[in-house]
């Protein structure tokens, strides 16, 4: 991707880790900036410091990529931006403007859709991955969507493989799931129309195939652009419908949930799985509750603040949750239940937000800086 523009790298973000897939509360996507100038260079962390947009200055780049939101609840707004206090957000989310540098944020969007992420973090771990860990819904909401359509029929393979393509008809261990069934469209094109089958003022029936498939609630818009696009009609008749059932507790679906549920070949002492956290998140110490398993055959992880999954985890039978933080009470209410939580600590949890970052950037050949800055320390 040699001289490109920031929005190019952002757009090339953006088909893998859509926005639309972030949380509702979440912050995510351009902070601040001028995308429209020709990229230079990115550095990539968790969090915005002063450490962080020094080392972007010393590198001339002009992108930064976070994890966190510096901007932060959506929708309340700034309280000030002004030069002030040394590491305040607002005073550096300033100085970056200041010095053109584009401030881009990655985060709950990034936790769900960076597959590839959590594939290799599962295999440093020595496991293989089997499937997401999700919160239930809010009231009213639903995991999955489905999505109704009718293509004709000389054009249905290419429609619905192009739907495939974006992630729809994932169920469990099963991708391209979907069903179609023949039938008469019939329409008549009006005057102004440009229609793909016959004249305007003309009456027609074609034979056309209607396809179901299902996709993660949050992908709607990703899934109506490729539908409009790989689609030969000028207007395209589709409906989506909730999906009330829940998804299957298997497979790792794309946009769907958190972290992953592996296993091991064959189980291990929860020895060696210490062992193996430790150098897999770089961290020296860790903490744990009382429940101490022999052995280890299926573990749990999400990123972050872990809390909120633990019932998932928990039907999920796993052995051990690994996470950033559950507090005092969730990890006894694990414990309660025989489940071991390793807390990482928030930071250490999101190492591979890095190497995920590092390794896209090395596949579109573009220059790219890790800062793996721990904002808490033991002393």
């Amino acid at each position: 991707m040699a001289s490109i523009k920031i929005t190019d790298l952002i757009e090339a973000i953006e088909m893998r880790i859509p926005l639309t897939c972030a949380e509702s509360w979440d912050h995510v996507g351009l902070m601040c900036g001028d995308p429209k100038q020709s990229f230079r260079g990115a550095v990539v962390g968790v969090d915005l410091t002063a450490s962080l947009l020094k080392l972007a200055i010393s590198k001339k780049a002009n992108l930064v990529i976070l994890h966190h939101p510096p901007l932060f609840p959506k929708g309340k707004g700034l309280n000030r931006l002004v030069l002030g206090q040394a590491n305040e957000l607002a005073t550096l989310m300033l100085q970056a403007f200041q010095k053109n540098i584009c401030v881009y944020v990655a985060h709950t969007n990034f936790d769900r859709c960076a597959l590839d992420g959590m594939m290799a973090l599962a295999d440093a771990l020595g496991t293989e991955p089997v499937a997401r860990v999700w919160e239930e819904p809010d009231a009213g909401e639903t995991l999955l969507k489905k999505l109704v359509t009718f293509i004709p029929a000389d054009h249905f393979e290419r429609v619905r493989d192009e739907l495939y393509a974006v992630g729809c008809g994932h169920i469990g261990n099963y991708d391209s799931c979907g069903f179609g069934m023949a039938g008469l469209g019939n329409f008549r094109a009006l005057r102004g129309a440009k229609p793909f089958v016959g004249k305007p003022g003309e009456f027609e029936q074609v034979e056309e195939i209607r396809l179901e498939t299902v996709f993660v609630s949050g992908m709607e818009p990703v899934v109506i652009e490729t539908l409009r696009e790989a689609h030969p009609y000028e207007e395209v008749a589709f409906d989506i419908y909730p999906v009330e059932q829940a998804p299957a507790m298997k497979g790792m679906v794309w946009g769907l949930g958190y972290g992953f549920v592996s296993e091991f070949k064959k189980p291990v002492s929860y020895e060696v799985l210490l062992k193996s956290v430790k150098s897999v998140f770089k961290i020296k110490s860790l903490l744990t509750n009382q429940i101490t398993p022999k052995k280890v055959k299926r573990i749990a992880f999400t990123p972050g603040k872990g809390s909120s999954f633990l019932r998932s985890v928990r039907a999920h039978h796993a052995d051990v949750f690994i996470t950033g933080e559950v507090g005092y009470h969730g990890s006894l209410d694990a414990a309660r239940a025989g489940l071991n939580v390793i807390e990482l600590g928030h930071r250490e949890s999101e190492h591979y937000f890095l190497k995920t970052f590092e390794a896209w950037c090395k596949e579109w050949k573009i220059k790219c800086t890790l800062l793996d800055e721990r904002t808490q320390r033991i002393l």
